[in-house]
């Protein structure tokens, strides 16, 4: 039974991570004006619709993988932000940020 999930599971994580370490890049980017930088950005998003498309393809449920994904990216950037970018964030804005991604978490399974 782990088995059967671990496939789809590696390319959820693969897809979310390509998507958070896209988000980590962009300020590198500088408005898409610095070359190398935002070729790395276009390949994370490349990389995140081929790892979706090869979820898809495995036979994971769309009404799940777009809310889960929806749910997990912005925890991310979230992160990100706070954490690699040293950005203010009170504990009241994570809290209510965590709480609709949980929403949405948890609305996928209903």
């Amino acid at each position: 039974m782990l088995l059967k999930w671990a496939y789809p599971s590696a390319l959820l994580v693969g897809a979310i991570a390509s998507q958070v370490y896209a988000i980590y890049l962009m300020p590198t980017t500088k408005g898409a004006t610095a070359l190398v930088p935002t070729a790395v950005v276009m390949l994370c998003f490349l990389v995140f619709t081929v790892l979706i498309g090869c979820l898809l393809r495995s036979g994971a449920p769309l009404n799940l993988v777009v809310p889960l994904m929806s749910a997990a990216t912005p925890v991310g950037g979230i992160l990100v932000g706070v954490l690699a970018y040293q950005e203010a964030a009170s504990p009241a804005k994570i809290a209510t940020l965590l709480g609709a991604c949980l929403l949405v978490g948890v609305a996928s399974l209903l």
